[in-house]
């Protein structure tokens, strides 16, 4: 039996055409929504999360800035854990540092796998939004799927949190950097450096839809 799998479409000045998600969820609400649906991109839409137009009335372009393969995964081992961070999902929302024994920007470097216990560094990963995180267990194989539910939500000025093995795709670009594991967050206010990805733009430019 086929299983379901979200799909996730765009062009460079396209807003997000989403098919077949379980549920889109905006500002805590769950809205309604058709089997095919388009999720503004550009920032600019008064009808948030629904694009409305804005995008070509703006001349939006989703066209990356951040020099291509600036980031990358790097493996932090510890001695029952490896953790692995790729800087090129990061949306830099600082749910992880938290566990400040473990993620902590002070430190260098960064990410300590042996400064907490397996169970929280584990759930501390699970809740990270972009998929910037994954872990391996020494001896197991690396584990990147945390949800079964087809699910994208926004919180107001924040981006699109994706989970539940969406497949993106770009249609004018196969890049495989866009591929991610199965939850990554998307660029919402349309200023992100690493479109389509999220780069924490969002608070530095006050964007509040």
């Amino acid at each position: 039996m086929c299983m379901k799998k979200g799909k996730i479409m765009f062009t460079l000045k396209s807003p997000y055409i989403v098919g077949d998600v379980d549920e889109i969820v905006y500002d805590g609400e769950r809205v309604d929504h058709p089997r095919v649906t388009a999720l503004c991109r550009c920032g600019g839409s008064n009808n948030m999360p629904f694009c409305d137009g804005t995008h070509a009335k703006i001349n939006f372009s989703g066209e990356k800035e951040r020099t291509p393969g600036k980031g990358s995964e790097k493996a932090y081992m510890g001695s029952e854990i490896i953790i692995f961070f790729n800087a090129k999902l990061c949306a830099h929302m600082g749910r992880c540092t938290k566990l400040s024994n473990v993620f902590s920007k002070e430190a260098k470097p960064w990410i300590n796998p042996n400064g907490d216990s397996i169970e929280n560094i584990i759930l501390t990963i699970t809740h990270c939004p972009s998929g910037a995180l994954s872990y391996q267990l020494i001896g197991e194989q690396p584990v990147t799927n945390f949800s079964q539910k087809i699910k994208i939500s926004a919180k107001k000025g924040g981006p699109l949190c994706v989970e539940g093995s969406v497949e993106i795709t770009d249609v004018l670009n196969s890049d495989a950097e866009l591929s991610s594991t199965e939850h990554y967050t998307l660029c919402r206010c349309g200023k992100s450096k690493n479109k389509p990805f999220c780069d924490g733009t969002h608070s530095s430019i006050g964007f509040d839809k």
